[in-house]
């Protein structure tokens, strides 16, 4: 007997929080004995197909988000039910479409719909707002739930149980520190060793808070004349940012490096880390910043469960003045300590893999005897 399949039900598989998430886990899961496939809500090539392929995963693409061919694709679904009855579990991080999705997989048997919050908010625009309307009947076709933080579940699922699961990463691998490849990489950038990197990883979007940062950056670089900021990311919000950095005279200083793979060498490449979202649920990425040892400054807004390490700091987005003092009195060194405590909390993949494991071998033998 070959591993139990489960169902991810995903917008799509490209670079993202929620994203790099469920990948972490993927990775680092038994596949001998869960192996993962995937449901999009887009027919286009993703960033993660390749290795989710690689790994022995599926990919069933749908173009419900483009065409906007609500009956053609609840058909599909239903015959993909149909054709694979051995899926006995699907995982919906897709909250918008759950109401969707999830009818068609009870009334095709499917027994174990479990969701996933990863949000707290959402965009204060009509994409946003159309999708917490639709969010709303996220929870009435679920048995399971999971959420990445406290306020994330309470927000999607109201009074209904719910259990957090960290969004753990590989701490050993972002701990793993080369001074030799951070120089290199600096060169690379065109970024000297005595000029001060702040870095920043998101998508170009409204909760992300780019142009906010942007701000943030003009008043460090009153204090600190020799700064340069690096975004990693890509996203619709994109050439505003680049025309906002012009505005402000940043644009030299600004360096957009796109989508990286290799996001743990960038974030070595770092001084300090910043995070001035809109909202959160529980990013990836401060946790990757975290155990990567950077000293990290973050909007308020955000939760302070994200923070388990040594040398994060909470600042108002109203003050940008605010988070130039910050850099320039607290201590830029990196945290030594950074690894344990992503391990005490619980911030390892392989912990948050541990946890979905068991879960996923257990409701699977409930279900089927």
């Amino acid at each position: 007997m070959g591993p139990i399949r489960v169902l991810q039900v995903m917008p799509a598989m490209d670079a993202g929080g929620m994203e790099t998430f469920v990948m972490n886990v993927y990775r680092a899961i038994n596949r001998d004995k869960v192996q993962f496939d995937f449901v999009y809500h887009y027919d286009k090539p993703c960033l993660y197909d390749y290795e989710i392929q690689a790994l022995g995963g599926q990919i069933y693409k749908f173009s419900v988000r483009q065409d906007n061919n609500l009956p053609r694709y609840l058909h599909r679904l239903g015959r993909l039910f149909a054709e694979h009855p051995e899926y006995r579990i699907l995982h919906g991080h897709y909250s918008g479409f759950g109401m969707f999705y999830n009818a068609v997989a009870r009334r095709r048997g499917v027994p174990v719909r479990v969701g996933h919050s990863h949000n707290t908010a959402y965009e204060p625009n009509l994409v946003g707002r159309l999708d917490k309307l639709m969010s709303a009947h996220f929870d009435k076709g679920l048995t399971d739930r999971f959420a990445c933080s406290r306020k994330a579940g309470e927000m999607l699922f109201g009074v209904s149980p719910f259990t957090v699961l960290p969004n753990g990463v590989d701490t050993e691998a972002f701990a793993r520190h080369d001074p030799a490849a951070r120089a290199r990489l600096r060169e690379h950038l065109g970024v000297a060793e005595d000029e001060l990197l702040l870095g920043h990883v998101g998508r170009f979007s409204v909760q992300k808070n780019h142009a906010g940062l942007l701000r943030i950056f003009a008043a460090v670089c009153e204090q600190f004349p020799r700064a340069r900021l690096l975004l990693l990311g890509e996203g619709p919000l994109e050439d505003d940012t680049h025309a906002l950095a012009e505005e402000l005279g940043l644009a030299k200083r600004v360096i957009f490096a796109g989508v990286r793979t290799n996001v743990q060498a960038f974030y070595h490449a770092m001084d300090a880390f910043m995070l001035p979202s809109l909202f959160e649920g529980l990013p990836v990425v401060l946790v990757e910043a975290q155990a990567a040892g950077l000293p990290c400054f973050v909007s308020d807004t955000i939760d302070r469960g994200a923070a388990f390490a040594d040398g994060v700091h909470f600042l108002p987005l109203e003050d940008p003045a605010a988070w130039a003092r910050a850099l320039a009195k607290n201590s830029l060194a990196r945290n030594p300590n950074a690894q344990a405590q992503a391990l005490e909390a619980g911030f390892d993949v392989r912990t948050s893999a541990g946890i979905l494991q068991e879960f996923y071998l257990r409701r699977y033998a409930e279900v089927t005897g």
